[in-house]
């Protein structure tokens, strides 16, 4: 076991209690910074959408295809609720979550809320590249749509996150370690409050 506030090398330490959670637009990076969060911490990935395919029994499309957003926005909260709050673990959060308050709080009581931000312009070029198969969201609303709801969810992520990343300014190994500091100064002031 290392003292807190020494990084050994390959991993970053920090202290054990809490989730570490990533919110941001689609195709800002969350998944591939919190499979990085993974390797440095040495805990466990969730990834918020598989928790909701796998109670569901079908994939992401689908759920929103029968059911709608306000059916997989309940799934959510649920799977979230599900998840044991003791478990020390790097959470991937869908794009929307920000919209159920009930969410965004329990991220709050439960650790760490990181924001990783990318510009629209950014976010275009890689959306483009994407698979159409898995962004429904894309043929639904159409670019000028997929701006708008960007434009709306930015204030949602800044009131929700402890922290905001700079998605786009950074390699992913730096946003990871950066992420970390960020977690290590949240837990240090959490600390503090307790006493």
């Amino acid at each position: 076991m290392h003292p807190p506030g020494i990084v050994p090398r390959g991993v970053l330490y920090y202290h054990p209690g809490m989730w570490t959670s990533l919110i941001g637009f689609m195709g800002s990076g969350k998944s591939t910074l919190t499979r990085r969060l993974q390797v440095s911490t040495r805990r466990p990935l969730v990834s918020l959408d598989d928790e909701v395919a796998s109670r569901a029994g079908k994939d992401i499309p689908a759920i929103f295809q029968d059911g709608g957003e306000a059916v997989f926005r309940s799934l959510e909260l649920e799977a979230l609720e599900s998840l044991d709050p003791d478990r020390n673990l790097v959470l991937d959060t869908g794009g929307g979550i920000v919209h159920t308050p009930e969410a965004c709080a329990l991220l709050h009581a439960r650790g760490v809320v990181l924001w990783l931000d990318v510009p629209w312009d950014v976010l275009l070029r890689r959306l483009r590249q994407a698979d159409p198969d898995t962004r429904p969201l894309i043929g639904r609303l159409g670019w000028a749509g997929m701006e708008e709801l960007y434009r709306r969810r930015r204030p949602l992520y800044a009131a929700t996150a402890d922290f905001r990343l700079q998605g786009d300014a950074m390699e992913t190994e730096d946003l990871a370690r950066t992420a970390m500091l960020r977690s290590l100064v949240w837990e240090r002031r959490r600390e503090g409050e307790r006493r």
